[in-house]
């Protein structure tokens, strides 16, 4: 089983130190490999990230070794390290990894929560396709060897369905408190940046491309906005006056978010022609 020596910050060298080896005590021979994803793996890491990983099992994770990677996972969450708790993906085994199919569970690890089983939906159709064309293996095969090619309608449909859950979420934030700080509110600019590239070319790239993307083809009225969330995207700083702009922008792509997709993609054609 091949493994990569990882040279990252050093505190998330550290996490992953711990990590790797815990994984691969509560597995044994179930252990397929250890990915990195996000921006971890493209080189958009930065000190407000988390920690984005996936771990690919032969068979589904049993109830015993579900016992230890959550006491490791536990035991994680209390080292005085900054990352300590915010680590996100999944535990998913090799025939599920293949080919997505929605309403599974999984054991799951998300920002400040615990790992648990949760029901995966839509979006990790989009963590996959990030997993296979970008991830990067930690400890064992090369991840596109797992993960069965996702097409670029395969794709756009899970952008869609994402904007719309996105715009639900925008009309009525179940977590207000969430909002203030500049580098959440960049995530949520920069997501929309991302769901319409793929909208509009068919691709999954970095948060970062696609807000660079969006600042030379969107309506001139979202470049301010846009600018704005990458130039915060590492500052926690609260910003209550930057709010309904950003919620604003949900609503916008969530509405018109898919012709605009369509000229742009049209373009890029008549381009290419």
């Amino acid at each position: 089983m091949a493994t990569a020596k990882t040279i990252y910050a050093p505190a998330v060298d550290e996490i992953l130190a711990v990590l790797i080896p815990g994984v691969h005590a509560a597995l044994g021979d179930n252990l397929v490999g250890v990915y990195l994803r996000g921006s971890l793996a493209t080189g958009d890491f930065i000190d407000t990230s988390d920690i984005d990983f996936f771990v690919a099992t032969e068979r589904p994770v049993s109830e015993a070794e579900a016992d230890a990677l959550i006491a490791m996972h536990a035991r994680l969450a209390a080292m005085p390290n900054k990352y300590a708790d915010r680590l996100e993906r999944a535990y998913i085994d090799r025939a599920a990894l293949w080919r997505f199919a929605p309403g599974r569970r999984f054991l799951t690890v998300e920002c400040e929560t615990p790992l648990r089983w949760k029901v995966h939906e839509t979006s990790w159709l989009i963590e996959r396709c990030g997993l296979r064309e970008s991830g990067i293996a930690i400890l064992g095969p090369d991840p596109r060897t797992l993960i069965d090619p996702i097409s670029a309608e395969e794709l756009r449909d899970a952008a869609r369905q994402r904007v719309r859950e996105w715009a639900t979420w925008a009309a009525d934030p179940h977590d207000p408190e969430w909002l203030p700080p500049r580098s959440h509110q960049a995530y949520v600019v920069e997501t929309m940046c991302r769901a319409l590239y793929t909208l509009a070319l068919g691709e999954l790239v970095s948060k970062r491309k696609a807000a660079s993307w969006g600042v030379s083809v969107l309506p001139e009225r979202w470049h301010g906005l846009v600018r704005k969330a990458v130039a915060g995207r590492a500052d926690e700083t609260p910003d209550e006056t930057a709010i309904e702009g950003v919620l604003r922008f949900v609503q916008w792509v969530a509405a018109e978010g898919q012709a605009f997709a369509a000229s742009r993609s049209a373009a890029s054609t008549d381009r290419s022609t």
